[in-house]
C-alpha cells in the first residue's frame, strides 16, 4: 500500500507521504542494538573461550565415562531435556520488552554448564578435602555440601555474569538483564550437575542392569521435588545484584553496593540452605519407608519458597523497571495509531499480554486472538527500531507503522471487533485551498456511529485486494488502516473523489469513493 495514491482535493495525484516529525524525546538505553558474544578486541571475550576449551576437555572426559551405560546416558540427557527447554523458554519469555541475543544466551548456557561444573568438581573435591581434615568425616559428609558448595559455585557462576557483562557491556541496560543471564547460567549449570547425578546413580547399582529405574527416581527427586528451588534460582538473584550495581548508575554507589550484596548473599543463602539437612526431619517416617511425595514436596517447599518467592518480586520490579523504559522510549511518537494507553498497560507482564489475546478470542474468535498477539509483537518490535533510531521519520520507523496499521485492519475486518481495538483519531476537518488541510491528532477515541436513516442506506463492499483508508480526506498523509476486501461499508459523505464510510463496528474513515462495490 506504500505506492498507493489516494484521492485529493476531489482527484488523484499526491502520493503518500511520511507523518509528521518532532523532536527527539530523551532516550533510554538503546534496545535495538544487540550485541554478539564474538568480541575478539575484548580481553574478556578470549578468557572465556580458553576457559571453555579447559571445561569442554574436563567434560569431554566425563561424557566417555558415562557412555558405558548407554541407556542411563540417553536417557538422563531426554530427561534434562523435557526439564531444561521449557525453564529456558520461560526465562526468555520473562524479559517482556528486550531480549537478549541468542548469542550471549548461548553464551551463559555453556558458561554454566561447561565452564563453571568443570572448575566445580575440581574446587569442591579440594575444599571437602581440607574441612574433612579440619573437623571430621562425619561433619564433611553431613554439612560440607552446604558450607562448600554455594561458596564455590555461586562465586563461578556470578563470575560468568561477569564475563559476559565484560564482553558485551551494551547488552546490560537494566536489572532484568542480570536476572536472564544469571538464570541461563544456572540452567546450564543444573543440566550437567543433574545428568551427572544420574549417571552416578545408574552406575552405583550392582552390573548396573536396571540403568533407567535409578535414572528416573533421582530424576524424580531432584527435578520433580527440587527443580524450582536450583540453580536457577540461586544465580537468578546473583545476577539481578549484579546487574543492579552495573546499570543502575543514578543510584548513589553505597546504596547499589549494599543492594547487590543482599541480593548476591540471598542466592548464596538459598544454595546453603537447600544443601543442608536442616529440614531433612521432614523426610521421616515412623517405620523407616520412604518418604511419600507429600514429604519430599514439603521438603523443597521449606527449603527453596522463600527464595522462590523473593525472586519473583524481584523480576516483577526488574520488569516494571522495563515497562518505563518502554513508556519512555515510545513517548512523543506523533502517529495515535501505533500504541494506546490501554495497550500499554496490556503489555506489562505476560499474564496481561496473555489475557488480553485470550479476550479477545473468547469474544471475537480465534483470528482476533492471533492479531492482538501480532500487534504486541510489532509494537514492542517498534520500540526497538525507535530506541535505534535517531530520527522520528527514520524510514524503518515508517515501516513499522505502517506494519501496526495493518494489523490494525485486519482488526477491523474481525467480525464484532469493538472500536476500543481501533483508536480512531479525534478530528475537525479544515476546508483549505487544496480541498483539505492535514488535521491535527487530539488522541485516540471511540467515535460512535451515527443514527442511521429512514430508509437504510445502501451497503458498498471494499473491493478485492482491499483498499487505504485515511483519518481524512488527505492523501499526502499515510493510510490510517487498509481496509480487507468484501468489508461491508456506509457511505457518510462524499467530497469529491473522497467518501468519508462507516463500518458496522462503528469505525470512521476517508476512502476513494470510485474503488467502492455495490453489495451483490
Amino acid at each position: 500500500m506504500s505506492g498507493y495514491v489516494g484521492p485529493v482535493g476531489g482527484a488523484p495525484g499526491q502520493a503518500a507521504g511520511g507523518p509528521a516529525t518532532g523532536g527527539s524525546a530523551a532516550r533510554p538505553p538503546r534496545w535495538g542494538r544487540q550485541t554478539s558474544i564474538v568480541q575478539p578486541r575484548q580481553p574478556a571475550y578470549w578468557l572465556f573461550l580458553i576457559l571453555a576449551g579447559i571445561g569442554a576437555l574436563v567434560f569431554l572426559i566425563e561424557a566417555a565415562a558415562m557412555s558405558t551405560l548407554t541407556t542411563a546416558f540417553a536417557l538422563s540427557w531426554a530427561l534434562m531435556a523435557v526439564y531444561a527447554v521449557p525453564v529456558a523458554f520461560v526465562i526468555y519469555r520473562l524479559d517482556l520488552f528486550e531480549r537478549e541475543p541468542k548469542s550471549m544466551l548461548a553464551g551463559a548456557i555453556i558458561w554454566g554448564g561447561v565452564i563453571a561444573t568443570s572448575l566445580a568438581i575440581i574446587a569442591n573435591e579440594a575444599w571437602l578435602s581440607v574441612i574433612g581434615k579440619v573437623t571430621s568425616p562425619d561433619f564433611a559428609t553431613q554439612w560440607g555440601a552446604a558450607i562448600v558448595g554455594p561458596g564455590v559455585e555461586e562465586t563461578l557462576k556470578l563470575m560468568g555474569v561477569a564475563i559476559l557483562f565484560l564482553i558485551a557491556s551494551d547488552e546490560f541496560d537494566g536489572v532484568m538483564d542480570g536476572f536472564v543471564y544469571g538464570a541461563m547460567i544456572g540452567l546450564g549449570f543444573t543440566v550437567v550437575e543433574d545428568v551427572s547425578y544420574f549417571f552416578t546413580a545408574a552406575a552405583a547399582l550392582p552390573g548396573a542392569v536396571n540403568q533407567a529405574g535409578p535414572v528416573i527416581d533421582t530424576f524424580l527427586l531432584r527435578v520433580g521435588a527440587g527443580g524450582l528451588y536450583g540453580h536457577v534460582l540461586f544465580t537468578g538473584l546473583t545476577g539481578i545484584g549484579f546487574a543492579y550495581l552495573v546499570t543502575q548508575r543514578t543510584v548513589a554507589l553505597p546504596k547499589r553496593l549494599a543492594a547487590a550484596a543482599l541480593c548476591i548473599a540471598a542466592g548464596v543463602a538459598g544454595h546453603a540452605i537447600w544443601n543442608s539437612p536442616l529440614t531433612d526431619f521432614v523426610l521421616d517416617t515412623p517405620s523407616g519407608a520412604d518418604p511419600s511425595v507429600l514429604q519430599w514436596i514439603l521438603w523443597g517447599g521449606l527449603k527453596g519458597l522463600p527464595f522462590l518467592m523473593l525472586l519473583g518480586v524481584l523480576v516483577v520490579l526488574a520488569t516494571r523497571s522495563e515497562e518505563a523504559g518502554f513508556r519512555t522510549i515510545v513517548a512523543g511518537e506523533p502517529d495515535a495509531m501505533v500504541v494506546t494507553d490501554h495497550e500499554m498497560s496490556a503489555l506489562g507482564s505476560l499474564w496481561s499480554r496473555r489475557s488480553a489475546r485470550a479476550t479477545a478470542g473468547r469474544l471475537y474468535g480465534r483470528m482476533a486472538a492471533r492479531l492482538v498477539g501480532q500487534l504486541q509483537a510489532a509494537q514492542i518490535e517498534y520500540a526497538l527500531v525507535r530506541s535505534r533510531s535517531d530520527s522520528l521519520a527514520d524510514p524503518a520507523l515508517d515501516a513499522q507503522r505502517l506494519k501496526i496499521r495493518w494489523i490494525r485492519s485486519q482488526l477491523a475486518g474481525t467480525p464484532y471487533m469493538p472500536t476500543v481495538l481501533l483508536p480512531q483519531p479525534s478530528v475537525a476537518p479544515t476546508p483549505s485551498a487544496a480541498g483539505g488541510a492535514p488535521l491535527q491528532v487530539a488522541g485516540p477515541t471511540v467515535v460512535p456511529a451515527r443514527p442511521q436513516a429512514t430508509p437504510a442506506p445502501p451497503i458498498h463492499l471494499v473491493p478485492r485486494g482491499g483498499m487505504a483508508a485515511w483519518p481524512t480526506p488527505d492523501g499526502s498523509r499515510l493510510p490510517a488502516v487498509v481496509l480487507p476486501e468484501r468489508l461491508q461499508l456506509v457511505v457518510e459523505a462524499r467530497s469529491g473523489a473522497w467518501a468519508e464510510v462507516r463500518a458496522a463496528n462503528g469505525w470512521r474513515g476517508w476512502v476513494d469513493g470510485r474503488l467502492l462495490a455495490d453489495r451483490r
